[in-house]
């Protein structure tokens, strides 16, 4: 078998990505749907959407649905993004048509009881109240919500109490109703399996799917900002970022070097100067956010209050002597060897590949051989990198804080060349 992108008649695609000498495969169904669709007064319906997948669906309630999928040796869970849900299994090769079956049921024959449902919203709020505890969780949420002010995108994926008590069994199935369509679902699969048998579950559970306009999202519209929350804590919690690129676009090569440059590892500006020389973090890092539209360079950073404002000022003019002097051939060297192992170990997890085809085929309608991709990474340049770092600092900057007061003088040491 070779690696395969088909499309049924109706439009749903479906990857295929043989792994020779593996005995079992990843694989799910990817919609492309998530918080960016909601509409304010129903922030959280995605998710609590993908949550009511697993209380039964098809001919077995929960119970008999939690036991079909381990009787076979399986494990399924699904996810909630901002601009995808995924519904994945990972099973021994033979089982793999039967997983794909059984999502199948989840999004199109669920129950949807009043009684669960409310159940399930109980289960949601602890959800968002453990991420409330957790402070680099918490403040990652406000810097979203600083960065995209009233917008989709800067709302939390959790939602609130207040927001769900409007969904309804009626609002689910709206919900799904107007985002289920052809062209907005990816089925994929990665490892060991039958090739004909996968095909033909796929085109038997979806391809009855009804091609139709799908609703659109609002464009992202990234704004300066900052975000603080004082809380009695031993460490303060920072996050900084500035503009990037979105997801499918080629610059994203250059940024993604720059990143590790910058912040990505042990050898990076950021950690040697922060961490090993001045020990003024136990950890800090760099790292890309990135959507269909718009995208971000950020840095998380933890760090005892008192050092708080000495940290952003340190980020701060990092990147700024990144976009004056660019990388040095060593640095850039480094980070395209470390690029090279990342992308080879994903390689060798069917999961991790399963889901690298699917944002291929959302974003380029293709799939891309790995070859091409490390080709992409071996041409950037030197001068690729300042660039990457010069348009990065030309744009909007947000930052958010979270820890005690004494730790929030770092928006304004962060604030103060933007």
């Amino acid at each position: 078998m070779e690696l395969e992108l088909l499309r049924l008649p109706n439009g749903v695609r479906v990857a295929l990505d043989p792994m020779p000498g593996l005995g079992t495969a990843a694989l799910g169904v990817w919609q492309r749907v998530g918080a960016r669709w909601e509409p304010a007064e129903l922030n959280g319906i995605a998710h609590l959407f993908e949550h009511m997948a697993f209380k039964g669906a098809g001919a077995r309630d929960a119970r008999q649905f939690a036991e079909a999928i381990e009787n076979v040796g399986g494990v399924m869970n699904a996810a909630t993004g901002y601009e995808r849900t995924s519904y994945y299994a990972r099973v021994v090769a033979e089982h793999a048509p039967f997983a794909l079956d059984l999502i199948a049921d989840v999004l199109f024959e669920p129950h949807w009881a009043p009684d669960d449902l409310e159940k399930e919203k109980g289960v949601v709020a602890q959800e968002r109240g453990e991420a409330f505890d957790v402070p680099d969780d918490r403040v990652f949420e406000l810097h979203q919500g600083a960065l995209y002010p009233n917008q989709p995108l800067g709302r939390p994926i959790l939602g609130a109490d207040e927001t769900l008590a409007n969904v309804g069994v009626e609002t689910l199935r709206a919900f799904h109703d107007a985002h289920m369509t052809p062209d907005r679902v990816v089925i994929a699969i990665a490892g060991a399996f039958d090739r004909d048998a996968f095909v033909e579950t796929a085109e038997k559970r979806f391809g009855h799917l009804k091609a139709r306009a799908a609703e659109p999202c609002a464009g992202a519209q990234a704004q300066p900002g900052r975000a603080g929350e004082t809380r009695k804590l031993e460490q303060t919690h920072l996050v900084f970022s500035w503009p990037g690129v979105p997801s499918g676009a080629d610059k994203l090569y250059a940024l993604r070097l720059m990143s590790e440059i910058f912040g990505g590892g042990m050898s990076s500006r950021l950690f040697q100067d922060v961490r090993e020389q001045r020990g003024l973090v136990y950890a800090i890092d760099s790292f890309l956010d990135t959507f269909e539209d718009d995208g971000r360079l950020s840095v998380y950073a933890g760090c005892a209050p008192e050092n708080a404002a000495t940290v952003a000022a340190i980020v701060r003019d990092q990147l700024a002597r990144m976009a004056a002097e660019g990388p040095r051939e060593e640095e850039l060297a480094r980070a395209k060897a470390v690029a090279r192992a990342q992308m080879l170990m994903g390689l060798e997890a069917p999961s991790a590949r399963a889901e690298a085809r699917v944002g291929q085929v959302f974003l380029r309608d293709r799939l891309m051989d790995f070859a091409e991709i490390r080709a992409r990474l071996e041409a950037v340049t030197a001068a690729d990198v300042q660039a990457a770092a010069q348009a990065a600092l030309a744009g909007p900057a947000c930052a958010a804080v979270l820890g005690p007061k004494a730790g929030h003088g770092a928006l304004d040491a962060f604030q103060a060349h933007f």
